[in-house]
């Protein structure tokens, strides 16, 4: 069970004002965290929680509220979806009805007008939005980089580039030239959220065409693949993270320690090829400040404005 699923919910009742004096008392003694108007959680329970899982047990307090026909959209469908965020995840939780005439906000929710591409799922009894209308829904809302990081999760857990233009082009004018631009970045080949950043950032600043996951195949028929390639220039980009030297996924049974010493190792045997002009290691604090990003680049002979 995941735990914004398991994590209970105590919620005030109208007919019993003793009780909810007594969780009052509890928020301020500490105890409680209060969720929303009306609903409190273990503190212990909630600071062990993550920023999605937060998102997802205020959807679950919000579920009273919700109007007949609900659909979880938005952030609340991408929070149940598990899509990567590069921003912190939102206080409020969004849904979209069909039968209402304009958006209606409360207190920590905003129902929102319009029909559902719906997944086939439901999160506590209400069915949310397939993964490709979410991703195209935020990609609108949001700026470049958030926008290439879900359409690149979208196309890495099987939707199709057409399906995400073909729903573009129904989403409106809202947000649609960003759209156009991220659709157009967006890459299945970007293996993480960090590569899919990258690529938004360096398309900001203006760099060239550079493709991804290109491989270099040595004389004795080894493979050595790098992130990006900037072949007229000669220029090799790695996106380097802590994760491929501590998730235990990527290291397959390595060692950290075994895994840096094989990336020096296949570092140096690109660096040796005749093709190979430049070999540039960008980190997630260049993505986060582009401007160090324009410095990294120029260091190194990466074009860009």
């Amino acid at each position: 069970m995941h735990p914004a699923n398991a994590i209970a919910l105590f919620r005030t009742n109208r007919l019993d004002r003793a009780d909810a004096r007594q969780l009052q008392r509890r928020k301020l003694a500490g105890e409680l965290v209060r969720v929303r108007h009306g609903v409190y959680v273990d503190r212990s329970a909630w600071d062990a929680l993550d920023g999605r899982s937060r998102h997802l047990v205020r959807m679950r307090a919000a579920l009273p509220l919700l109007r007949g026909g609900a659909v979880w959209s938005l952030d609340s469908a991408a929070a149940i979806l598990g899509a990567p965020r590069l921003d912190p995840w939102p206080e409020r939780v969004h849904a979209n009805v069909p039968a209402l005439e304009h958006d209606l906000r409360r207190t920590g929710l905003t129902m929102h007008v319009g029909s559902s591409l719906v997944s086939g799922h439901r999160f506590h009894g209400v069915e949310y939005t397939a993964l490709a209308q979410t991703t195209i829904e935020l990609a609108r809302r949001g700026p470049l980089a958030a926008a290439v990081v879900g359409l690149d999760h979208a196309l890495r857990n099987g939707v199709r580039h057409e399906d995400l233009e073909n729903l573009a082009l129904t989403a409106g004018p809202w947000g649609a030239v960003r759209l156009e631009h991220a659709l157009e970045i967006c890459d299945v080949r970007h293996e993480s959220v960090g590569e899919s950043y990258f690529a938004a950032r360096a398309a900001e600043l203006g760099c060239p065409d550079m493709e991804p996951q290109h491989e270099f195949i040595g004389v004795d028929g080894a493979v050595d693949r790098v992130d990006f390639w900037l072949p007229r220039q000669g220029i090799v980009i790695e996106f380097d993270g802590r994760q491929k030297y501590e998730d235990r996924e990527m290291l397959r049974g390595r060692s950290g320690a075994d895994a840096v010493w094989g990336e020096k190792r296949r570092e140096d045997r690109v660096r040796a090829r005749a093709e190979v002009n430049g070999f540039v290691r960008v980190y997630w604090e260049h993505l986060v400040v582009p401007e160090r990003l324009r410095t990294l680049f120029r260091q190194h002979g990466v074009p860009c404005r």
